[in-house]
């Protein structure tokens, strides 16, 4: 008899422990970094014409457990897109590439004037406001995704 009841606590054991498990993996897809961020309010500054660079602006949200980082961007609207950035250095604003922009787990990161942008360097045209441009943001995870980016006019005051 303790046999029986042996092998039956141990079956019964084994069902709990592999539906604890199974409950376990649907609760923690495998996400990449591309599917849990969201972009939003794309756009890309309208230049005169003739213009070589300009950038692009975005928020991008976080909706992971774990910080994601934007490594890279591509456009076939210029030669070369790099990510940038202004910040005050000994009291002179000055803007320089960085290796990426990081998006902390259950947040946001504001692409804007004056702070993190996306530099579109060598354009190949002139880009006019309504203009649509593919551009391509790669993660540290190597995901990727592309977001469709309208030109628009800036009004500076």
């Amino acid at each position: 008899m303790t046999r029986i009841y042996q092998c039956t606590l141990f079956l019964l054991f084994s069902v709990f422990v592999t539906a604890c498990d199974n409950k376990k993996q649907e609760s923690t897809p495998n996400t990449n970094a591309a599917d849990s961020i969201t972009i939003i309010d794309p756009y890309i500054r309208a230049m005169p014409p003739g213009q070589k660079v300009t950038a692009m602006f975005m928020t991008m949200d976080n909706t992971s457990a774990t910080m994601q980082e934007l490594v890279s961007v591509e456009s076939a609207a210029s030669e070369h897109a790099e990510i940038h950035q202004h910040k005050m250095v000994d009291g002179m604003m000055q803007m320089g590439q960085v290796e990426k922009i990081s998006v902390n787990a259950k947040s946001s990161a504001a692409l804007q004037p004056g702070g993190f942008h996306i530099m579109l360097i060598g354009l190949k045209k002139d880009l006019a406001q309504g203009d649509m441009v593919d551009m391509k943001l790669t993660f540290k995870d190597g995901s990727s995704k592309t977001v469709k980016t309208e030109v628009k006019k800036i009004e500076v005051h």
